[in-house]
């Protein structure tokens, strides 16, 4: 059973892994970075990211003795589920896109935007000579993302704090793991919606997909306003030169929250089929009773501040 004491032991984790294995690569590659176009640098990241996120993580469950199934919450969702999981993913990224835009607007001559890797990697997709490998690149990241942050880390937290809390730290804490104030901006809101997604439906299926798709229809989007642009303009892609949209923005908004309200609808009541927070509560005071506290992690004993 994944607690709150163990994602915090694995955010500390990952947190290491990332940040080092991000100045081994950058030391590593940029003898060489002119020599690698932006799609192989971005695969090179995205591999990097499956080895960093998931490998500690599997070790640590490991030892632990987590049933990894129930860790990464890789349970079965209906199909009505996934779709207005999707639907709304699509909806809010439109809406949240038209912010970032205004963002980009608002501090063009920032340093924050001149330094920002997400605008100079929406910028650069724009001159990838291999789009279908850079679509691949960009839309792998989410299965590791989603296993480790809504699968693991937010399903320890859930198990200490309110479910609420429990969402918007995860999403938080997902949005500083990306480095960037723009792309955590980018990704908060979408991240919650995930987050409470995950949490009614008892598993991250729905959320990855959505996730997957959204990184995809980013880069498309991205493509086709470059293509269009150049056209018109014989100019490459920057952001700072596209104006946000915002009757898209409120258009998006409304609908996602009627994705909202269908998912109210289709995604079980907590307490059903997998049993309410106090039955998994009544649970561990039993095995804390009989000795076996599941390696000093049981749900009972974070909670009565007790360990057996």
């Amino acid at each position: 059973m994944v607690t709150s004491r163990d994602a915090w032991k694995l955010i500390g984790i990952l947190a290491l892994c990332y940040i080092g294995a991000q100045i081994v690569l950058g030391l590593t590659l940029l003898p060489f970075r002119s020599r690698f176009g932006i799609d192989t640098l971005i695969l090179l990241n995205s591999l990097l990211l499956f080895i960093i996120l998931l490998l500690p993580t599997l070790v640590y469950g490991l030892a632990k003795g987590w049933d990894l199934r129930e860790a990464f919450r890789l349970r079965p969702a209906s199909w009505q589920v996934i779709a207005a999981t999707i639907l709304g993913t699509f909806a809010l990224g439109l809406a949240v896109s038209q912010v970032v835009l205004w963002l980009v607007q608002m501090t063009k001559h920032s340093p924050l935007l001149e330094h920002s890797k997400f605008t100079n990697l929406l910028s650069a997709t724009s001159r990838t000579k291999s789009p279908v490998l850079l679509l691949i690149a960009i839309m792998l990241p989410a299965f590791p993302e989603e296993l480790v942050f809504r699968g693991v880390i937010q399903q320890g937290f859930e198990r200490r704090y309110a479910p609420a809390g429990a969402i918007v730290l995860t999403s938080l804490i997902f949005a500083l793991f990306h480095l960037d104030p723009i792309q955590g901006l980018s990704v908060t809101a979408i991240a919650l919606f995930w987050g409470w997604v995950a949490w009614r439906a008892k598993s991250i299926l729905p959320s990855l997909i959505a996730h997957a798709l959204q990184n995809g229809l980013t880069i498309i989007s991205v493509l086709i306003t470059a293509v269009q642009k150049q056209e018109s303009s014989l100019e490459p892609l920057q952001l700072q030169s596209v104006e946000p949209n915002w009757a898209a923005a409120v258009g998006g908004l409304l609908f996602w929250f009627a994705m909202v309200i269908i998912l109210t609808w289709w995604l079980p009541k907590r307490g059903e089929k997998d049993g309410s927070t106090a039955d998994r509560i009544r649970t561990d005071q039993v095995r804390v009773t009989d000795g076996n506290d599941g390696n000093g992690s049981s749900e009972f004993d974070e909670r009565s501040g007790f360990e057996g």
